[in-house]
């Protein structure tokens, strides 16, 4: 449970960040890139072998870490799109609603066993996330923005799922940190590539000193939730328990970091959430 714990942790500092970029003005996008080589860094320093100096490219869990790299960097986009176009509540509301794709395929490829506690557990924290985020505010935009939370709840959903098939079937004898560190260069590579074309084409990209220390500032935290939620899963046979209380208790904590931390306003609807979400953990982890 303390890997569960501190995957929570290190997942609300790293959403913190991008309030902190708001506030000092940080080019998000390139921080994000920078953010993936930091985490690169840290697999290679923290890991039993430096997966630079490795053929991990012959290893039969390389393509699942090149299309994790990929989901990385696209959705760390269409996240902050959906943040700018519909706001905050709703890009947090897309990508934790996203749990219910790698839960229902853990029910149906990995035999995993239903409850009706389990069910109404899980059933709960989808209706604690929307309350967590609702926010009183309406907002009128283009229909075709409704798209962007669509792309994050669906790939979010697929970078759960497949984090838990890699981890079912390649770890062990795979090495847990080798596997992580992989993901984050290719999502450094795709970044990368992307970050060179977007400025090939004209856009303003700053890569100053600020965009390198906040971004490779970002990776600390940013690393440590992904390997600690691996580790997770290879202590808990059923992702069906992990992924609510995973999402539900980065939700609920970052609402909370939100109004001490940040001085943001809670609604009843809010608070009702956090208490939802209470409820729901203890269903799903406990049944």
């Amino acid at each position: 449970m303390i890997y569960l714990i501190l995957s929570i942790l290190f997942s609300v500092i790293t959403v913190s960040f991008f309030k902190l970029f708001e506030k000092y003005r940080v080019h998000t996008f390139s921080a994000i890139v920078l953010n993936y080589i930091s985490c690169v860094i840290l697999g290679n320093v923290t890991g039993e072998h430096a997966v630079s100096l490795t053929p991990f490219y012959n290893e039969p869990w390389f393509l699942y870490t090149l299309i994790l790299g990929a989901l990385f960097i696209s959705i760390f986009m269409c996240i902050g799109l959906t943040a700018q176009k519909l706001g905050v509540s709703v890009s947090m509301l897309a990508a934790k609603l996203s749990v219910v794709v790698p839960v229902v395929v853990a029910f149906f490829m990995y035999d995993e066993s239903v409850t009706a506690l389990k069910l109404t557990g899980i059933v709960l924290s989808l209706a604690a996330v929307y309350l967590i985020s609702k926010k009183d505010e309406v907002m009128h935009v283009h229909p075709l923005y409704i798209l962007l939370p669509v792309a994050v709840f669906a790939g979010s959903g697929m970078i759960d799922t497949l984090l838990k098939h890699v981890e079912k079937t390649y770890i062990p004898p795979a090495d847990a940190t080798s596997i992580v560190t992989t993901v984050f260069l290719m999502a450094a590579l795709w970044g990368s590539v992307a970050w060179v074309f977007m400025k090939l084409a004209g856009k303003a990209l700053p890569l100053s000193k600020k965009e390198m220390m906040w971004g490779l500032a970002l990776g600390l935290p940013n690393y440590f939730s992904m390997y600690f939620l691996v580790r997770t899963l290879s202590h808990f046979s059923e992702a069906s328990r992990i992924f609510p209380i995973n999402n539900i208790g980065i939700a609920a904590a970052t609402t909370l970091v939100g109004v001490l931390v940040f001085r943001e306003k809670i609604s009843r609807l809010n608070f009702a959430g956090i208490l939802l979400a209470v409820i729901a953990i203890l269903l799903i982890s406990f049944t």
